[in-house]
């Protein structure tokens, strides 16, 4: 049998990631003292927080990715998976791409309403919106906010096209949408 070392916390079933280093745009990065007691606190419960954000849709202009327009109604994701390539976006928002990306969801609860003001602008130009590039639209809080089928809805009434990133079987709760 093998056993972790002391310094790390035991993995859990409902947290990937083992540490929480610091975000690489912090000014300030704290050290453990290697000779203190190491921390035998849980690994931390979901915290949520709002997205004041003013839009709905984000936009870029990368060769390399294969999408202009996204909606993240939420960013961060409890689902954990340690190769997720979104985790170093969380550190933008000052938390860390480790626990933090798990533990720390910032929730868009105006998602739908400012995607509705976005679509119905004269300057929009219909294009595929692709849901969660940089999170899971359909996480385990989804099931009781319900924004990404709400924003679902008003893509469907404007007849715009979408695309979606998931692993969560609560899509199928949405295929009335799709």
């Amino acid at each position: 049998m093998q056993t972790q070392p002391a310094t790390q916390p035991a993995l859990s079933a409902h947290r990937a990631a083992t540490r929480n280093p610091a975000g690489r745009f912090e000014k300030i990065h704290l050290e453990p003292d290697p000779e203190a007691a190491p921390d035998q606190s849980p690994l931390p419960r979901t915290r949520f927080f709002r997205d004041h954000g003013a839009t709905a849709i984000a936009f870029n202009n990368s060769p390399d990715v294969g999408f202009n327009a996204s909606l993240n109604p939420y960013r961060g994701c409890e689902h954990g998976c340690i190769y997720c390539y979104a985790r170093p976006t969380h550190e933008y928002l000052g938390f860390s791409g480790g626990l933090d990306f798990e533990s720390k969801i910032m929730v868009k609860e105006n998602a739908p309403e400012l995607l509705r003001r976005e679509l119905a602008s004269p300057g929009w130009k219909p294009q595929v919106i692709v849901m969660s590039g940089v999170t899971d639209c359909y996480q385990p809080v989804e099931r009781r906010l319900k924004l990404t089928r709400r924003c679902l809805e008003v893509l469907a009434q404007f007849r715009n096209p979408v695309a979606m990133i998931t692993k969560n079987f609560l899509v199928t709760r949405d295929v009335d949408l799709l």
